[in-house]
């Protein structure tokens, strides 16, 4: 993995949304989604400042430039219990690797932190740098939809292979 010296992963702030709302429109291009089912800024910053937040967001930045960014909620199943859902994540190409890596690790430790039984998210079938990314980093493909895979990452998982000596 290339290491990136100076990445700073932290919970977004509402001005934030003004460098992420690009970001979210480059992938919506890059999964050949239109660009007019991006949420504008003023949603965006509505939706995640609003109490309580309907979703929560996590930037990782580079120089006060945010480069990527982690979009998740809370979810809960009465069969597996209290979750958290990755809706989005997105590193611009040049830092994807490291970036990418900092992200999910944040997002494993909130969920462990929490004490959530599941980290789980939907990809692109055809995404296959993903797909490889995921695998790698000990998720399995619980379900397939629609040209989706849904991964998750079980309590056990998370702290056997992500969070060692937490349970």
């Amino acid at each position: 993995m290339n290491q990136v010296e100076g990445l700073v992963i932290r919970e977004a702030a509402g001005e934030d949304f003004i460098q992420i709302r690009p970001l979210i429109v480059k992938r919506a291009e890059e999964l050949k989604l239109s660009d007019g089912s991006v949420s504008d800024i003023n949603k965006l910053v509505r939706d995640y400042c609003s109490k309580p937040a309907k979703f929560y967001c996590l930037v990782c930045e580079l120089d006060t430039k945010v480069i990527g960014y982690v979009i998740y909620t809370y979810g809960y199943c009465v069969y597996v219990g209290r979750s958290v859902n990755m809706d989005e994540i997105y590193v611009i190409s040049d830092y994807r690797e490291a970036a990418q890596l900092l992200l999910f690790k944040r997002m494993v430790k909130i969920t462990n932190n929490l004490g959530y039984r599941k980290l789980g998210w939907l990809s692109s079938k055809n995404n296959l740098e993903m797909h490889e990314f995921w695998v790698k980093h000990g998720t399995t493909v619980h379900s397939e939809d629609q040209g989706y895979l849904q991964y998750r990452l079980d309590k056990s998982t998370i702290q056997e292979r992500h969070c060692p000596g937490s349970n």
